[in-house]
């Protein structure tokens, strides 16, 4: 059990986080100075120093918990669909990330936003570990697509050799193996997802209703679905655009 002292510095660091977090939702930046969280919790800026080495330290745990954090509600949207209904799984991931990007912008900005000036996150640190869990889920769809004999040839076949051996260094040693241009499909699909939830939590598509922002949606994941290879959802896709896409590339 741990003592009454651990428990008393555990709630502080988390109140110290809580802050930080709730100045940079009220500010809108992902700023944060000592002395503004320390007026709010009535310390001393040198006090916060026994929990916190300094702001880059504060800064590396927040972003470790927002990619936690994020990680879990991606696994869990994942794993609340039959494994066997690969498309289905993928259209819950992405959703999921959407959700907790509009929920939470200021920590969707903190892991996923501009670079924090003068903040350099250390190498294989727990962000960087945190951030390869976030970052699987979109990966272990197709590596399912893949063992169940679903996966479908991607749209792009062509991969460029820089990129080529790029993937291979980091992604091509792990079972089962997918191909170069599977893999530019899930970088295109990332950065497809990416540049719409950005544009929609930082409210660049708001002058389109939700049922429109719903529909562009779907169709970005549609396409982006068509890029990697994935199948449909086993009860086809929800209504949106179709692009003029091919019946046999979006079949519902």
């Amino acid at each position: 059990m741990p003592t009454r002292r651990e428990i008393t510095r555990e709630a502080t660091l988390r109140e110290i986080k809580d802050v930080a977090l709730a100045r940079m939702r009220d500010s809108g930046s992902t700023e944060v100075r000592f002395a503004d969280i320390a007026r709010d919790m009535q310390m001393s800026a040198p006090g916060l120093y026994r929990y916190f080495d300094g702001r880059d330290e504060l800064l590396t745990a927040l972003i470790a918990d927002a990619y936690t954090d994020l990680a879990k509600s991606l696994e869990q949207a994942r794993d609340a669909v039959p494994t066997d209904d690969v498309g289905g799984r993928l259209m819950a991931i992405c959703q999921a990330l959407r959700t907790w990007a509009v929920r939470e912008p200021h920590r969707f900005a903190l892991v996923l936003g501009p670079p924090v000036p003068g903040y350099a996150a250390p190498e294989e640190g727990p962000t960087t570990e945190a951030a390869r869990r976030a970052m699987t889920a979109l990966k272990s769809v197709a590596y399912e697509a893949k063992l169940g004999g679903r996966l479908r040839p991607p749209r792009l076949t062509e991969v460029d050799p820089g990129l080529a051996a790029d993937i291979a260094d980091g992604e091509l040693t792990a079972e089962p193996e997918l191909s170069a241009a599977v893999f530019q499909g899930l970088l295109h699909a990332w950065a497809a997802l990416h540049g719409f939830v950005s544009l929609e939590a930082y409210g660049h598509l708001s002058f389109h209703g939700e049922a429109a922002r719903d529909a562009l949606f779907v169709g970005v994941v549609r396409l982006a679905a068509d890029v990697v290879g994935v199948p449909p959802p086993a009860g086809g896709w929800p209504a949106g655009p179709d692009f003029g896409c091919p019946p046999d590339r979006f079949s519902r």
